[in-house]
């Protein structure tokens, strides 16, 4: 046995191994061994080992299958490459996948003691997620299968992580959802896909406070693409901020989630939106910019029924806050251009929106809840106003005994401003063209959030030429009509839920047709119904009661002749007008008068065409001439006017402070500060401070115990007041009578070749402007001019 304690044994053992292993030569021999050691563990150990022990990690611990096609570890520039990936459920579903990835790790970590990659890039990848009609997701059985698993622990948290360049390219991201529809109860499957899809991260810092540079886009399957570029921070909370761009994103994927709750399809339609989009710790999501919807067409799903329920060509809001951290979301006003709507009563007096709607059992919709388990806010929505035009509205009711159908053509008009935290109701004025001369007017308020409540909307409709329109007086006369004309006036009133009203309908020039069985006719002769329904103006007036209940409105015929007098006027003598009217082949037609809407001097469709008729009737008898005085209501048309120099005074006052001055709007929350300029002119002795007063409530009247301010209620009220002092003189309203006497002489002396009005124009001197004359106006609504005659 050897003694190692003995000096010469251990200089024995040194000088055998110094000559005999570590000479230069035997160094070199275990360099180049330990080289090649490395590089076959490297390139070759390294990469089967970490497929091995990924793919067995997996099947143990998820239960799931993991393919990989090839991995190749350069142990010497520390690149690590990945291709042919893909984790698959048990029944062969791909959740995660890609073609390639590539690692480039940095030596420098070792010095710097940061994880720093210099290059991660992922080609083609591939996630497809998707949920059950029970609710439960694929991702969420991977992460309870993998919940059991301890998570690794350290003193330092998130171990310290740079990547210089990270690229994620031609990337595809599938959804696929399970739902039970209108459509089909049985259930349907909703997919939304993404493909291009491309992100890319300059300088990520997974451990410091700071952001780093964020791009990502791609494009919709369906149709449509977004982009994002902004700034994102991993920690300590996420956040992103920066600008999102979407570009025509097609709607008809979300139609399986409209169809939870109409039987609607989405034929048409693509968002846009332009602006800035920012989510942190305080702020779950916040968008700031423009939004659009363009080509919107929803369409029953009846296939019986394919004309769109409602839809627009365009629908721009310029400028759209939300804020689900504030819980509001405001917008500038809403135009849309080109839109349309169907309204239909059927038979049994339900409406088309009440058959689309589905119902719910009760309690399946759980209201909404917060973090904390109570009810969540609901959301403050603030609308400055819905700009309509060059829209379209379908009007039917097919539970009268004949059906009854009219198109309001060329609509156009506004509601004012629509907030949720107001008691002031929205003012709705529309107007449009039915036929080639007929008038339709929708005018009222409205409660946006609480129609049932506080809704008083009138449908005004005028010289409507067309004998379909005759089902409202089948149930009074028992018979077609023939010809005539006819104006309607329907009222709709909503208060706590009930529907109350009249329909008032006046026909004119009344001619009976074949007979129609209707329970409701009146058991008279013909020419004797005919004398008791005829005023001494051949005017029919009827009286049709509304009531019911918003969701499922009744409508029952319950009007009795109100008034019948006279026989129709039958000689020139007494009606000169009627027989002028007779002379151009235009009935009954009352050339004598001429209607303008209140403040304006111009001819809305039915009085241009009684005036080419009237140019014709003149034309024929060259011995008369006409007096025309202009018709003035102080009342009326002093209001109207007091509105448009409102109006222009704020122009004005907009245009000297450099402002946009296009249409401005008296209520609107841009111009308050404009408008509280002029009230303070108009009245110098009134504090603004007391009239915000007036507007505020006090905290021991609020239920919550907090003053609110009522901005839409006073800006309302310091419309009314700029309107009111306003000077409007004596000179200005005989100004507009002498304006439409004047427009009525223009029409008259003009030719016009062809067209519905055409006619020889007529001489200068038979045309004679008279004194404005002051008038009380019909209804409230309108100036009539008498038109006198004279002997030329």
């Amino acid at each position: 046995m050897l003694d190692w304690s003995d000096p010469n044994v251990r200089n024995r053992l040194w000088g055998y191994l110094r000559h005999r292993w570590i000479n230069v030569r035997r160094v070199r021999l275990w360099v180049l061994v330990g080289v090649a050691l490395y590089t076959l563990a490297g390139f070759f150990l390294v990469p089967w080992l970490a497929g091995w022990i990924a793919q067995d990690k997996v099947r143990e611990d998820l239960g799931r299958e993991l393919r990989i096609g090839d991995i190749d570890f350069n142990p010497y520039t520390f690149t690590l490459e990945v291709t042919d990936f893909v984790l698959a459920e048990p029944d062969d579903h791909e959740l995660v996948a890609f073609d390639r990835l590539f690692v480039n790790f940095t030596l420098v970590s070792l010095i710097d003691q940061v994880w720093t990659f210099q290059q991660v890039r992922l080609e083609g990848p591939v996630v497809h997620e998707e949920r059950f009609a029970s609710g439960e997701t694929r991702f969420a059985r991977l992460k309870d299968d993998a919940a059991g698993e301890p998570e690794a622990t350290g003193e330092g948290g998130m171990p310290a992580t740079v990547i210089r360049e990270l690229d994620v390219v031609e990337g595809a991201i599938r959804f696929t959802d399970h739902l039970t529809t209108a459509s089909d109860p049985s259930g349907t499957t909703a997919t939304i896909a993404v493909q291009e899809f491309s992100l890319s991260l300059d300088d990520v810092a997974l451990h410091e406070n700071t952001g780093f540079p964020l791009h990502f886009g791609g494009q919709l399957k369906a149709g449509g693409a977004f982009s994002f570029d902004g700034e994102m921070q991993m920690s300590p909370t996420f956040e992103i901020n920066g600008g999102l761009r979407v570009e025509a994103l097609a709607l008809s994927p979300a139609e399986p989630y409209l169809q939870q709750h109409a039987r609607l399809a989405i034929k048409g339609g693509n968002l846009s939106l332009d602006g800035r989009l920012s989510v942190s710790d305080d702020e779950p999501l916040a968008y700031r910019g423009s939004a659009g919807v363009d080509g919107l067409s929803l369409a029953p799903l009846d296939p019986g029924d394919t004309e769109p329920v409602a839809g627009w060509q365009a629908m721009e809001i310029e400028q759209l806050d939300l804020s689900l951290a504030q819980r509001s979301l405001e917008t500038s006003s809403v135009s849309i251009e080109g839109g349309s709507a169907r309204v239909i009563i059927h038979e049994d007096q339900t409406t088309n929106f009440n058959r689309l709607l589905v119902a719910r059992a009760e309690g399946e919709d759980p209201a909404p809840e917060g973090d904390d388990g109570e009810d969540a806010a609901p959301l403050r929505v603030s609308i400055a106003g819905i700009v309509l035009a060059d829209s379209r509205l379908q009007f039917a009711d097919h539970s009268l005994p004949l059906p009854f159908s009219t198109r309001i053509h060329k609509l156009n008009g506004e509601v004012s401003t629509l907030a949720s935290d107001t008691q002031t109701p929205a003012d709705v004025q529309l107007e449009g063209q039915v036929g080639e001369h007929g008038l339709a007017r929708i005018e009222g308020t409205i409660d946006a959030w609480q129609p049932t409540q506080d809704t008083d909307v009138t449908l005004t409709f005028r010289n409507l030429v067309v004998p379909g329109y005759s089902p409202y007086t089948i149930a009074l006369a028992g018979r077609r009509i023939a010809a005539g004309r006819m104006d309607l006036d329907l009222g709709y009133h909503l208060v706590d839920g009930k529907l109350e009203g009249r329909n008032a309908i006046v026909l004119h020039d009344l001619e009976l047709g074949e007979k129609v069985e209707s329970s409701g006719a009146m058991d008279l002769p013909l020419s004797l119904a005919v004398a008791l329904l005829k005023d001494s103006e051949g005017v029919i007036e009827m009286d049709i009661p509304v009531t019911g209940n918003l969701g499922d409105p009744q409508f029952h015929l319950g009007g009795a002749i109100r008034s019948a007098i006279g026989d129709a006027i039958g000689n020139i003598v007494s009606a000169p007008f009627r027989f002028l009217a007779g002379l151009v082949g235009a009935g009954e037609e009352d050339l004598q008068r001429i209607a303008y809407p209140a403040g304006r001097s111009d001819l809305t469709p039915p009085q241009r065409q009684r005036v080419g008729l009237l140019r014709k009737a003149l034309v024929k008898r060259p011995g008369l001439a006409l007096e025309l005085a202009g018709p003035f209501d102080p009342d009326v048309d002093g209001l109207a006017l007091k509105r448009q120099r409102a109006v222009e005074q704020l122009a004005e006052w907009l245009r000297e402070q450099g402002r946009k001055v296009s249409s401005p709007d008296l209520t609107a929350e841009s111009t308050q500060d404009a408008m509280e300029a002029i009230f303070s002119n108009s009245y110098p002795e009134t504090s603004l401070d007391e009239v915000r007063e007036r507007f505020t409530r006090e905290p021991d009247e609020d239920p919550e115990g907090r003053s609110a301010f009522d901005a839409v209620a006073y800006r309302a009220h310091l419309a009314v007041e700029v309107i009111a002092a306003q000077p409007i003189t004596d000179a200005d309203l005989a100004a507009l009578g002498q304006a439409r006497a004047a427009t009525v002489r223009d029409r008259l002396l003009a030719d016009v070749p062809d067209g519905p009005e055409e006619g020889t124009a007529v001489e200068p001197e038979r045309v004679l402007l008279a004194e404005p004359r002051e008038v009380e106006s019909e209804n409230d609504e309108q100036g009539v001019m008498e038109v006198g005659l004279a002997v030329d």
